[in-house]
This record gives structure tokens, C-alpha cells and sequence, in this order.
């Protein structure tokens, strides 16, 4: 059998290719109209915002800001389940191995789901793949980082040829990276641009990450998700029977920024589906003048509103 790392390359250029071929089909660029109203509402906001959308239907693509560097904060855990995924695939790992909470494994002091159970708790990976991304455990995710590996997923991303898309370490170890010191002292937990992860959504929704039935699961476990304030806040659910599977994160950057205070940090990117469009949206924003917790963060509620007018531009 290849080495593991000869068998990644192998399927990373495969990927690359693949995901090239994505990005070939939505070079077609936005009207003015729809960029100057998001322009707009980004020169009110207190902080730096970037968004990328892709209409899957016809290929036209949206971008503002999108080539700039982000913190993802939790939004990173999309390209850890990505990776899972194909070790799965590849049988390194599987879905029903189980795994057991220990003490040691406990992160954070948020009511997230794992912090509250008892230790000797017996899981399996998928269960940790699911906890990661509907409620966005930490727990999970360090579980899942321990045994994916911090530099195989970012050689995954290298594969799909997202070069700024990058994790740097588990959860809750602020200055103690896996790799990239000197990125993770800036962006903290992972580091991406609107336009690397919106593209890494598309290989999702186009059914490229492993196959089209592994793609749809991961994309299921994405429809759970428990965080709704940013892109699906305002969307027409009922109306158009949209189906949204999105990842959000949320932090606070680790240095002082142009308002003098450590500003918030703000993510989410998302696969919309419904009767009248099909299409993949990212919004980052950082360096947040706004530090409520909750929300009616200035972030949450500029990124929704924007999220409702590409909705509504691709569903002409």
C-alpha cells in the first residue's frame, strides 16, 4: 500500500482538477447594480467585510472583498469535516469507531453539548462529525483534529487548491500552533478568504468532495446547523421551500485593530437551495467595532441583510 502521503497527493491533484473545472463555470461576473448595494451597505459598517456568491445555475459570481484574509473562527470546522470525509473514504478512519470522552478532552467553559455529558462517554465519529458542526462543539472538533491531523486537512485544502484556507490548531490553544505560528498568532483557530471557502461549498454542492453521496451527507449534517443569525436570517424559507446548509463562526480577533479594542470576528458560508435559485454564499468580517455577544451584532445583521439581496438577485 502507498505511503499516506503519497496516496494524498495522488488524490489531491485529482481534486485540484476537479475543483478547477468548478471554478471555470463561475467566472460570469455580477451586474453593477447588486455589487454597488452591497458596497453601499459595507461603507456604513464599522469593520471589514468580504463576500463571495456563486450562482450554481448560471455561473455568475459575486465578489466584494473576497481576496482578503479572514479569522474563520468555527466556519474552519467545514474543511476539518472535509477532511474526515476522505480519510473515511480512504479507510483511515470510519464513521461507526467509537470514540470515548475523557475528562482531558473537555474545552471551553461554553454550555456546548459535550461539556455537559459524563466522562467515560462512548461516541463514534460520526457523532463527533455531527456535534462539530450542528452545535459547533469544540470538544468535538479537538477529538476529531487529534485523529484527522491538523496538516492533513490543510493538505486537503492544498488538494482542492484553496492555498488560504488553513487550520493552524485545535480549539482553545490561543499561541500554541500545529503549524503557521506566525498566521495563527493573527488569525487564531484558521484563516481563510470569502472567495477559498465560498469555492470550497461549491465542490460540496457540485458533489466533488468524495462523491455525490458523500458530498450530500456532509451537506445534510450541514442543514442541522444550529446558528441562523447571518445568511439564513431573513431568507424565504417557507415561501420557497429553501433548504440551507450553512456553518457560522464567531470570535473576537487576537490583537487590537483600528478602533482600539480587540474587534469581533464574524463568519458563515452556506449552500442555498429552493424553487427559484441554486447558489453558494460566504460572508467574513472582522476587526467588528460591535463586541455584543448576541444576535444583534452590527456583523450578524449587516451580513444578513446582504444575504437577502443576493437572494433575491439570484432569484430574479
Amino acid at each position: 500500500m502507498a505511503p499516506a502521503g503519497r496516496r494524498v497527493a495522488r488524490r489531491g491533484a485529482a481534486l485540484a482538477a476537479a475543483v478547477a473545472c468548478a471554478v471555470i463555470a463561475v467566472q460570469g461576473q455580477a451586474p453593477d447594480d447588486i455589487r454597488s448595494r452591497i458596497e453601499r451597505r459595507l461603507s456604513l459598517f464599522r469593520g471589514t467585510m468580504g463576500v463571495s456568491a456563486v450562482n450554481l445555475a448560471t455561473g455568475e459570481r459575486i465578489d466584494v472583498n473576497a481576496a482578503l484574509r479572514f479569522p474563520t473562527a468555527s466556519l474552519i470546522k467545514v474543511a476539518v469535516l472535509v477532511e474526515v470525509a476522505h480519510q473515511i473514504a480512504d479507510g483511515r478512519l470510519a464513521r461507526d469507531t467509537p470514540v470515548t470522552l475523557q475528562a482531558s478532552d473537555k474545552v471551553g467553559d461554553e454550555p456546548v453539548v459535550l461539556n455537559q455529558l459524563h466522562d467515560g462517554l462512548v461516541l463514534t465519529v460520526g457523532d463527533l462529525m455531527a456535534l462539530m458542526i450542528a452545535f459547533s462543539d469544540n470538544t468535538a472538533t479537538n477529538m476529531l483534529i487529534a485523529r484527522a491531523g491538523t496538516a492533513n486537512v490543510n493538505a486537503r485544502m492544498d488538494g482542492y487548491g484553496l492555498k488560504e484556507l488553513r487550520l493552524f490548531r485545535p480549539t482553545f490553544r490561543d499561541g500554541r500552533a500545529d503549524v503557521l505560528p506566525d498566521l495563527e498568532r493573527e488569525f487564531g483557530l484558521g484563516m481563510t478568504t470569502p472567495r477559498d471557502i465560498a469555492a470550497l461549498f461549491v465542490a460540496l454542492a457540485d458533489g466533488k468532495v468524495v462523491s455525490r453521496a458523500v458530498s450530500d451527507d456532509l451537506l445534510a449534517i450541514m442543514e442541522r446547523t444550529q446558528d441562523r443569525a447571518m445568511i439564513p436570517r431573513h431568507l424565504p424559507y417557507d415561501r420557497e421551500r429553501l433548504r440551507v446548509a450553512n456553518k457560522t463562526g464567531w470570535d473576537e480577533e487576537k490583537q487590537a485593530g483600528r478602533f482600539g479594542h480587540k474587534g469581533h470576528v464574524r463568519t458563515d458560508a452556506a449552500y442555498v437551495r429552493g424553487e427559484k435559485a441554486r447558489y453558494v454564499i460566504a460572508i467574513c468580517a472582522r476587526d467588528v467595532y460591535d463586541r455584543d455577544w448576541g444576535v444583534d451584532n452590527d456583523a450578524l445583521r449587516v451580513g444578513a441583510a446582504i444575504a437577502r439581496d443576493v437572494h433575491e438577485h439570484f432569484s430574479r
